[in-house]
C-alpha cells in the first residue's frame, strides 16, 4: 500500500492555498464591446485576465490572441484592437488561409 505524502489536513490546506493564489492572479471577464465604430459584438465574449510578472495579460483563447499592459483596462483595450486587426487581416486574405486562421475567421464572423 502506498504511503501518503500529505496528511488530509495538509492536503486541504494546500488545495485552499492554490485556489486563493489562482483567484488572485486569474479571472474570466466578459468583453461586451470592441469600442470600434465599424464592428460590434453580437454578445459578450469571455476573456482571461492574468497577472504575469506585474503586468496584466488579457487573452482570448479561441483566437490565440493576447495583450500585455500595466492595467486591466489597457490590456482589454489592446486586446480589442488585436481582435479588430486580426478580423480585418483575415477577411482581406480569406482565400489563402490555413486551417487555424480559417477557424479564427469563422469564430470572428460568429461573434461580430
Amino acid at each position: 500500500m502506498p504511503e501518503a505524502i500529505l496528511t488530509d489536513e495538509q492536503y486541504r490546506d494546500l488545495t485552499r492555498r492554490l485556489v486563493i493564489s489562482i483567484a488572485k492572479n486569474y479571472r474570466i471577464v466578459p468583453l461586451n464591446s470592441l469600442k470600434h465604430p465599424k464592428y460590434y459584438l453580437k454578445g459578450p465574449v469571455y476573456v482571461a485576465l492574468e497577472v504575469v510578472e506585474n503586468q496584466v495579460m488579457a487573452s482570448l483563447d479561441e483566437l490565440e490572441a493576447f495583450s500585455y499592459a500595466d492595467t486591466e483596462v489597457e490590456a482589454l483595450d489592446q486586446l480589442r484592437e488585436e481582435i479588430v486587426s486580426l478580423y480585418e487581416d483575415l477577411q482581406s486574405d480569406r482565400e489563402n488561409l490555413g486551417p487555424a486562421p480559417l477557424r479564427w475567421l469563422q469564430y470572428l464572423e460568429e461573434i461580430i
